[in-house]
């Protein structure tokens, strides 16, 4: 009885589809609203605060030394109703090397609570939260590699709580106008609430991107990635364009593939940014079919690059 309370609170928890036992769903939601509005091409997003759960090893090719950024995400709003909060950044250490720091925080809808007799016995808010620590190095001038240590909390009832340690790894070539990632997303340990393990949605990256510099004001970037997920064999794929004019502002459209039996639905992403003297506000929308649950989720996320 116990163990099939624990899968129905999940199932509500998680994104649409069955769970395949897994646990900690938020983890594979994008944490701020460039990559979201791109189609979630995050394996290959610029280098910023953010990339410590995009691609961890594309800090080293920033052009900052530093860089800090909070964000929130109101996730699957006409269902689990998930508000999802993310503070994160990163520093360089010498020419080559970069540490990465992050925190994501997770807390949905409340549901009620009976006991045996279906009598009420209150409400309950389930939350979830990680809590990230990375390192990067350029391995040659257009090169790099990363690693993310993550501890993962989960308590979605009374008495069912538990947690987990996972690790990302990261790969990055940029070269001029080119740019190809590949990471592997939480590979860790499993998730015990007391009635049976449930894993991490760890999953494999690859995507490559490309610049057009046009004229000295205009910039267009294009992008493309797939993804395995490991434990329930499912595929995903995104693509994403983004016009910038003057390194001011941006204008965003993306699109998204997801067997929404396994995971994330797919949907239409648009966003937009503002850029000045190193501050970033980013806002990214999302559009899915007919009673998709990830329709009018809404993101905005704000950087200082410095």
């Amino acid at each position: 009885m116990k163990r099939i309370y624990i899968c129905l609170i999940l199932s509500i928890l998680a994104a649409p589809g069955p769970l395949y036992g897994q646990a900690a769903q938020f983890l594979t939601v994008p944490t701020d609203a460039r990559t979201l509005s791109m189609g979630s091409t995050g394996v290959v997003a610029s280098a910023d605060a953010f990339s410590i759960y995009n691609n961890n090893s594309a800090v080293t090719f920033s052009d900052f030394k530093a860089a800090l950024a909070a964000s929130y995400t109101m996730w699957q709003p006409g269902t689990s109703g998930s508000n999802l909060a993310n503070l994160s950044g990163f520093f360089k250490m010498g020419k080559r090397g970069a540490f990465l720091l992050g925190s994501r925080f997770s807390l949905y809808s409340p549901y009620d609570m009976t006991n045996d007799q279906g009598s009420s016995t209150g409400t309950y808010r389930p939350m979830e939260i990680s809590f990230d620590l990375g390192y990067a190095f350029k391995i040659s001038e257009s090169f790099s590699a990363g690693v993310t240590l993550r501890y993962v909390l989960s308590k979605i009832g009374p008495d069912a709580s538990g947690g987990a340690f996972a690790a990302d790894l990261g790969l990055t070539y940029n070269k001029r106008n080119v740019s190809i990632g590949l990471s592997a997303t939480n590979l860790g340990s499993i998730i015990n609430y007391g009635y049976g393990p449930y894993t991490l949605p760890a999953q494999i990256r690859l995507g490559a991107g490309y610049k057009f510099h046009i004229g000295e004001k205009h910039l267009l970037s294009v992008a493309a990635q797939t993804g395995y997920l490991i434990n329930n064999s499912g595929i995903t794929a995104g693509m994403g364009l983004e016009y910038m004019f003057n390194g001011i502002a941006s204008v965003r459209i993306g699109g998204h593939y997801g067997d929404p039996e396994k995971g994330i639905p797919p949907h239409i992403s648009t966003g937009i940014g503002f850029s000045f003297r190193g501050l970033i506000l980013n806002a990214a929308f999302l559009v899915g079919q007919k009673d998709s649950p990830v329709s009018n989720s809404l993101s905005v996320g704000l950087e200082w690059m410095f």
